[in-house]
């Protein structure tokens, strides 16, 4: 028995150096009422658009060192964890409701921030500043790293995003943008996109087959319905388990913290419609006039197209239900709930 318990302690800590080799922890938090707040660090990549990701050119980007938050319920065993990715405007307060959230119900919450080690503020008026296969690349590197977390169980580690970072979410349940990242069988075990972009869809019928629940506010002028409700019937024709929710009167970053604001220099690409990717060939198809386009085409079909001012801001019926509905979702998911 004294070998066996020497045993197991060795293999913990060969397990806790292991972990130590790919993520550096940058400093402990502490106890935030009944949880342990720490900040990872781990090596992401920058590329610069979902074409060089899917055809995995990371040997001409150099590393970029990305952090998050991760937010651990007093359990002693085993726990499942939520990667959270962040919309345009940065971490904003609303990831601290979710975390509290999630963390109530015996899941952790690893915030991660793509911006801030990038030296971005802000993406609201320009999208361009960074390329959203940067944020899918950040994502998938965050599943790698809790799943070798002695802390995390890896069956179980599911993906929450805000607008851009809905986009993750969508994303990483797509099978050839997954595997070009992960070279394993690990994959996110549920996604849950709010408020998605999905005007511009990066498509392929392989999928992981993971559940996905996508939330949209109804009145969204930013990213809009239309576009995310054509995205969750092309994974359902291709076999996905999908529910999409809509939430009456609800604008974009329903669940934020500020009030109702109008951005009169944030743009939308609404407009335009649908612009799919198809991965495999990678053709291009605007969907509202059923042309094919050139990559190179793309500005000057976004220029006559693109409009500027919307709404986004807080909606307290909509915060409330996606919160009751997130939890169900994740319950039903981790822990067999009904």
């Amino acid at each position: 028995m004294c070998r066996k318990a020497a045993f197991v302690v060795l293999s913990r800590l060969l397990l806790t150096a292991i972990l130590a080799c790919s993520a550096t922890l940058s400093h402990a938090q502490g106890p935030i009422g009944d949880r342990e707040v720490v900040r990872l660090e781990f090596d992401s990549y920058t590329p610069p658009t979902m074409y060089d990701l899917a055809r995995e050119r990371r040997h001409l980007w150099a590393p970029q060192r990305i952090w998050g938050d991760l937010s651990l319920p007093r359990r002693s065993d085993k726990v499942p964890a939520m990667v959270i990715m962040h919309g345009s405007g940065g971490i904003e307060a609303n990831s601290q409701m979710w975390v509290g959230a999630l963390n109530n119900i015996g899941v952790a919450a690893f915030v991660v921030s793509s911006f801030e080690p990038r030296g971005i503020t802000s993406t609201v008026t320009n999208q361009t500043l960074l390329s959203p296969a940067a944020n899918l690349m950040d994502g998938l590197q965050a599943l790698q790293l809790l799943a070798d977390d002695p802390r995390i169980d890896a069956s179980r580690i599911g993906v929450m995003g805000f607008s851009r970072g809905g986009e993750v979410a969508f994303r990483s349940a797509i099978e050839p943008l997954r595997h070009a990242v992960i070279k394993t069988d690990l994959q996110f075990a549920l996604h849950i996109p709010l408020y998605s972009g999905c005007n511009q869809i990066y498509w392929s019928r392989q999928l992981t087959g993971a559940p996905i629940l996508n939330l949209l506010g109804a009145a969204d002028d930013y990213t809009g319905v239309a576009g995310c409700e054509r995205l969750a019937e092309l994974y359902e024709q291709a076999g996905a388990n999908i529910r999409t929710i809509q939430y009456p009167g609800a604008y974009h970053s329903f669940d934020a913290s500020y009030a109702l604001t109008y951005l009169p220099k944030a743009p939308t690409t609404i407009p335009c419609g649908v612009v799919r990717w198809d991965i495999e060939p990678w053709t291009i198809h605007a969907e509202i006039s059923g042309a094919t386009l050139a990559p190179e085409a793309l500005p000057e079909f976004y220029k006559h197209c693109t409009r500027y001012g919307v709404h986004v801001g807080r909606n307290a019926a909509a915060t409330t239900q996606a919160r009751r509905d997130v939890l169900a979702f994740v319950q039903q998911v981790f822990f067999g709930a009904h």
